[in-house]
């Protein structure tokens, strides 16, 4: 059968492949996440961009994408016979997964976010020498390459292996691009800057997102302020407005703490490698001190490179 932790780790390798796959043959017709919502049966604006999170959507209670979903994508696509037949496939170990871990416990879906989540967390950075010290920022790290299946799960997942191997697309998916440094400009909005309003993000916390290009270089910040004492830990990276998806990892800055009413903590400026020939933006996020996920996605107008 496989331990717990491994099905949660196949399945959480499965729904990132996914999420991938289907993004790959969106942007190879030049087409938005949208165009699936009315073309998947029971599907919507919403529940697509869940299925694109990847395995994020452990932490969601939405319907993960099965067999019957990514026949309806791939039909949707009009994908080539090849591609098809392994993204189907996929969908397939996805419901198998699922009904496994759905066999051995109730409430599988939180214990296997908060395995994930730990699995996937960077370390804690050491407390700050005051509480008036520079707060840390850190690159993330490096994505984790786990196998999709065990030997336990394996039987009946060929055309799952195939899918790794680069089957969907004939290659192999790109590494995700590495993280440049992290540049810090001068917090004041200048004039070229594209930021959101400062939005309620939960909680008491108003965040805002911003991206600006300065000297050939592209950059992204976000900033956060709330109640005196409250405790964050905040994120931001840069995201493509036409595909609806992140470019880049998340650069996030740990232990932001409100000392004082009005006091605004800055998470950035951090300089980015932006693809060529869309439109970019920052999407902000934050949670409580080191707990959980992140959320109160917030995110910029958007900025041509």
């Amino acid at each position: 059968m496989g331990t717990f932790e491994e099905l949660a780790d196949g399945l959480a390798a499965a729904l990132d492949e996914a999420a991938e796959g289907i993004r790959e043959a969106l942007r190879s017709q030049n087409r938005p996440q949208k165009y699936l919502a009315n073309r998947v049966a029971d599907a919507s604006p919403s529940l697509v961009s869940r299925w694109l999170s990847g395995s994020r959507q452990l932490a969601d209670r939405n319907r993960l994408p099965g067999a019957d979903a990514m026949r309806d994508i791939a039909a949707a696509l009009q994908l080539p016979a090849e591609r098809a037949r392994a993204l189907i496939a996929l969908g397939g170990a996805v419901d198998d997964l699922r009904k496994r871990l759905e066999a051995e416990e109730r409430g599988w879906r939180t214990r296997a976010a908060d395995h994930h989540s730990r699995r996937t967390a960077p370390p804690e950075p050491p407390p700050p020498a005051s509480p008036t010290a520079a707060p840390t920022v850190e690159e993330p790290a490096p994505r984790r390459s786990v196998p999709l299946l065990t030997a336990a799960v394996a039987a009946g997942a060929v055309g799952v292996i195939a899918f790794l191997g680069g089957m969907l697309t004939g290659r192999t998916w790109a590494p995700d691009p590495p993280v440049p440094g992290v540049t810090v400009q001068p917090e004041a909005q200048g004039s070229g800057d594209r930021c959101s309003p400062w939005t309620d993000a939960g909680g008491g916390v108003e965040l805002e997102a911003c991206v600006r290009v300065r000297d050939s270089r592209m950059l992204i910040r976000s900033r956060l302020r709330g109640p005196v004492g409250t405790r964050t830990d905040m994120v931001v990276q840069a995201y493509d407005t036409f595909l609806e998806k992140p470019v880049t990892k998340e650069l996030k800055c740990h232990r932001m703490h409100i000392t004082a009413e009005g006091q605004i903590q800055t998470c950035g400026w951090h300089e980015i490698r932006p693809p060529y020939g869309s439109e970019y933006a920052a999407r902000a996020g934050w949670r409580p001190a080191g707990q959980g996920l992140f959320d109160g996605a917030v995110l910029s107008t958007g900025l041509r490179w």
